[in-house]
């Protein structure tokens, strides 16, 4: 496994911090595809595990059965999309898109692991210029 970045030495982590929660019916199974991802196992518990990869945290949940209609996705906002999409192809990756450039401003791929969460990882291009709420 590898080690813990720099930057999310102990109590480094930003607060508030929104986090997914994404759900796994074998909790072993996705530790070892997220590991083959680049993100680390910090917490782990025999139904719950926490996730990092650099300053990205995700959690996963244990459950018995994954409920219906399933709808669980993250997004994932990166400065080095491409650099993920080749972490993202090592290992298991029945369901990876390609890594491509959107009409909204965003340079991203998305990824459904085999309890059908879904990331998408993104970076913004460089010519587009972020929106911001109750800006004029």
């Amino acid at each position: 496994m590898m080690t813990l970045p720099d930057e999310l030495a102990a109590n480094g982590v930003a607060v508030p911090l929104a986090i997914p929660v994404l759900l796994s019916t074998n909790i072993e199974r996705s530790a070892e595809i997220y590991d083959s991802k680049g993100f680390v196992v910090v917490h782990p518990a025999h139904n719950y595990l926490i996730l990092r990869r650099r300053a990205v945290e995700l959690h996963i949940s244990s459950v018995a059965v994954i409920p219906e209609p399933h709808c669980v996705s993250a997004y994932i906002r990166v400065n080095d999309v491409d650099e993920w999409y080749s972490a993202f192809k090592n290992g298991p990756s029945k369901r990876l898109s390609e890594v491509s450039d959107k009409p909204w401003g965003m340079r991203e791929f998305h990824f459904i692991d085999d309890d059908g969460n879904l990331l998408n990882i993104g970076q913004m291009l460089p010519t587009h210029t972020e929106y911001r709420i109750g800006a004029a």
